[in-house]
């Protein structure tokens, strides 16, 4: 992430971070025993996390393409691709849901570590990282090794 988007990447791997440790946490709440199928899940998570940052990061590149200024364009970046986003991680949650509750030993296992996770991306991914972008460039013009 960082080699690719730069700045953003560095945001992006801060709020993957907060993800992991919030994720971890709310399963330290539930007293969850971390099994190899929840490993899975939380790898499921990951990859789910750094695909919604990708989605915001090129969106906000398109939209600076476009010509918009730079607190325009991410403003444009994060509402443009919060759909996509909630259409992927609600798609996620409900497949996870479903094997929570078919599922047995360590199938449910997996799918409730991935509900968790898929919830705690889409938190970072929508408000934790923006909140990262607009403390960092908010209001004021992008530097070149920022995206």
């Amino acid at each position: 992430m960082i080699a690719f988007y730069r700045g953003f990447g560095i945001i992006a791997n801060m709020a993957l971070a907060f993800n992991l440790v919030l994720l971890i946490a709310i399963m330290s709440l539930f007293q969850a025993v971390l099994t190899l199928p929840g490993i899975a899940g939380i790898v499921l998570t990951v990859g789910m996390a750094v695909d919604a940052n990708v989605l915001i990061f090129s969106r906000i590149r398109e939209e600076r393409l476009r010509g918009l200024p730079d607190s325009q364009a991410i403003l444009a970046g994060f509402e443009r691709a919060f759909v996509t986003i909630v259409d992927a991680n609600i798609t996620t949650l409900l497949v996870a849901l479903i094997l929570a509750g078919i599922g047995t030993g360590p199938v449910k296992g997996f799918a409730i570590t991935l509900a968790i996770g898929i919830c705690t991306s889409l938190f970072t991914a929508t408000l934790f990282t923006r909140v990262l972008v607009d403390g960092f460039f908010g209001g004021r013009r992008l530097p070149r090794w920022a995206l």
